[in-house]
């Protein structure tokens, strides 16, 4: 059939029920169809691969951002255009409508498919989620406990819309829509972390058994930690020549840890002590050990014989 024969048909359709006198304007049946079908929009459930997580650790009493993991997030966007109708515009945002950030559109170019299916891998950055990211830090604010690691759920709203165009038809029924727009919720998780074990605080003493001055000399070197929690941890005890010893100490539910070494000096002595834990953080800094073994009381020098005569 010629183009020219269809387009007559078509008018003499579209005029028919005004010249039958049952209306004076135009007819209600003859709409504009731009109209879609089978539109579907749907997001990969998390739980099938790596879900995005938000990681939050306590730093300095407080939850802070640590990383954004995961991803990537697959959705896929389908529709046809219904009867005389195409697909022209296209769109995906993130959030509850087409207004929030875009993640996929055809921009100012428009299209012209019969049937639309668009695949979509989105690997999410902290910039794109940072509103999400204020949920999620405030869940850890709610919901976290400082030893023991929390996971909860995090909703990320996406938005899929298609919009069809068309030529003039008569129907008697009512056209489906020409736009369409359907929310999906994805689902990614929020782990809040426990405070991480560290050492807050060291300390290093030395006690002597009687005088120092009077050989042999006992001394006792007593190093103290204090822990936010308890846990197990490492620690060098440095002598000021430059020797040193590891030693692991465990801190209970008092959180506090503590190491002594005994030493016996039969002559005058000299030393320092520090003590530091592995990896670098709490220290206590430099202790002296001085042990004078001379004829000493408590500090006083006898004087010499002036009749002796051992010089």
């Amino acid at each position: 059939m010629s183009r020219l024969l269809k387009t007559t048909l078509l008018a003499l359709t579209v005029a028919a029920p005004l010249a039958s006198g049952m209306q004076s304007g135009p007819s209600e049946a003859a709409i504009r169809w731009g109209a879609l079908k089978d539109f579907s929009f749907s997001i990969e459930n998390s739980n099938l691969g790596n879900p995005v997580t938000f990681v939050f650790t306590p730093k300095n009493g407080k939850y802070a951002f640590e990383r954004l993991e995961g991803g990537p997030i697959k959705m896929r966007l389908k529709g046809k255009g219904y009867r005389r109708s195409w697909i022209d515009e296209f769109g995906i945002h993130l959030g509850k409508n087409d207004k929030g950030p875009t993640i996929a559109a055809n921009d100012l170019q428009k299209g012209h498919w019969e049937s639309f299916d668009k695949k979509v891998s989105l690997n999410p950055t902290r910039n794109l989620l940072k509103n999400y990211e204020a949920k999620a830090l405030k869940y850890c604010q709610d919901h976290g406990k400082p030893n023991k690691k929390v996971i909860g759920p995090l909703k990320i709203p996406f938005a899929g819309w298609l919009h069809a165009s068309g030529k003039n038809i008569i129907s008697d029924g009512s056209p489906p829509p020409r736009y369409i727009i359907w929310v999906k919720e994805y689902s990614a998780r929020v782990v809040c972390m426990p405070e991480a074990f560290r050492v807050i605080d060291a300390d290093l003493s030395v006690k002597f058994d009687g005088s120092p001055l009077s050989c042999p000399v006992k001394a006792t070197l007593t190093a103290k930690f204090k822990t936010n929690k308890p846990g197990t941890f490492k620690f060098n005890l440095y002598r000021g020549d430059g020797e040193f010893q590891t030693v692991t100490r465990t801190a209970g539910e008092s959180g506090v840890a503590t190491f002594t070494k005994h030493y016996t000096f039969k002559k005058p002595t000299n030393r320092k002590y520090l003590v530091a834990t592995i990896p670098s953080g709490a220290s206590s800094g430099w202790v002296p050990m001085k042990v004078n073994c001379n004829n000493k009381t408590d500090g006083f020098q006898a004087p010499k014989n002036p009749h002796s005569t051992n010089h």
